[in-house]
């Protein structure tokens, strides 16, 4: 994570490569993910709106980061202004890179507030907007829709094989000896999610998912990382989406997985099935890009997948890999929220068809 006081000098200089020699405020804002990236917001002094200077993982290909700008340009120009603007250096470029070899990217403020919980109406103005997100980049020319196997339910397949071999019950290879405070309240969790897995045939689910043999289906690019946090609503119009933000994690799958990332991601009274629970938003959805019938299978799989899949992955993050998070609290609730879902998820694996892929 960035250190905001000491190296404000040098997001300054960064951001000179965009605008200049103009004075400019920098507050650090709280991007409410944990991937470490810097997230500053960037204004001239009394002014309103600005711009969101951002850092991309270290990890991050050059070509990739072009590829994602080229997307965000391409939904803009037809259309979705949702999508906020990349903002161009004084060179012509839309990325610069600092002395640690970083890449940073600009773009246009966005105004409005997040929430977990929407009305139906804001998840239904949510869901058109994705759809019409979908639509779009269907038509991007260095991405066009076609066909080949999900990358999204490949990996889960082979999630669901390495969580067959060492299962939540068992122990935890590369397990510190020592466990900090927050280790220990992981370890809590995984004992307990080793109970809700056995008490819901947990062994029975994942063996589904791992027989599943992906076929291929239309893929195209999506944004993959679209959740609560990521969809902003118009402080005006709260009915409204007033963007959709961070596209660093768009990639080619299929539009299934970003359905089931956002709505998956809502606050919502468990008990009822996950095709029950989504269905009038899902119809907002179906207005603009209606599902093919491989793609509204796919939905509650991924989710159901996603959740066992991602609580496993917080467990071996915690745990084997003894990762430290700048919000641990954060990070607990959003394994507690992940082990509430575990029963009804597994219930969906053990009791629905596999996925028509």
């Amino acid at each position: 994570m960035l250190d905001f006081q000491s190296r404000e000098s040098d997001l300054r200089s960064i951001c000179r490569t965009w605008l200049g020699p103009r004075a400019v405020e920098l507050e650090r804002l709280d991007s409410g993910g944990f991937s470490g990236s810097a997230v500053i917001r960037v204004r001239e002094p009394g002014g309103d709106g600005g711009f969101v200077l951002k850092s991309f993982s270290a990890a991050t290909p050059q070509a990739k980061i072009e590829w994602v700008h080229g997307l965000m340009r391409h939904l803009r120009a037809a259309g979705l202004a949702e999508v906020p603007e990349v903002m161009m250096t004084l060179g012509g470029d839309t990325i610069a890179v600092d002395a640690t070899s970083r890449s940073w990217e600009l773009v246009r403020f966005v105004a409005g507030s997040a929430t977990d919980s929407p009305t139906l109406p804001q998840s239904q103005a949510a869901l058109n907007c994705l759809a019409r997100v979908h639509v779009a980049a269907a038509a991007m020319s260095s991405a066009p829709l076609h066909w080949e196997v999900p990358a999204a339910v490949q990996r889960r397949v082979e999630h669901a094989q390495r969580l067959l071999a060492a299962p939540w019950c068992g122990p935890l290879q590369g397990a510190p000896r020592e466990l900090t405070p927050l280790q220990r309240a992981v370890w809590d969790l995984r004992n307990r999610a080793a109970e809700a897995f056995e008490a819901a045939a947990g062994t029975a689910a994942v063996q589904r998912v791992a027989a599943v043999r992906p076929r291929p289906m239309p893929v195209q690019a999506v944004l993959r990382d679209i959740w609560s946090d990521h969809v902003l609503y118009d402080p005006l119009h709260p009915d409204r989406v007033a963007g959709m933000i961070d596209l660093h994690a768009a990639a080619i799958d299929t539009p299934a997985t970003d359905l089931a990332r956002l709505v998956g991601s809502w606050q919502r009274a468990l008990g009822t099935s996950l095709r029950a629970r989504w269905g009038e938003a899902l119809a907002a959805y179906e207005l603009v890009r209606p599902l093919r019938e491989g793609e509204r299978s796919l939905v509650p799989w991924l989710h159901a997948t996603g959740v066992v899949c991602g609580l496993d992955n917080w467990f071996r993050w915690s745990l084997a890999e003894a990762r430290e998070f700048v919000r641990p609290g954060q990070a607990l609730e959003r394994m507690q929220r992940l082990l509430d879902q575990v029963p009804e998820c597994l219930d969906e694996l053990n009791t629905a068809a596999p996925p028509g892929v």
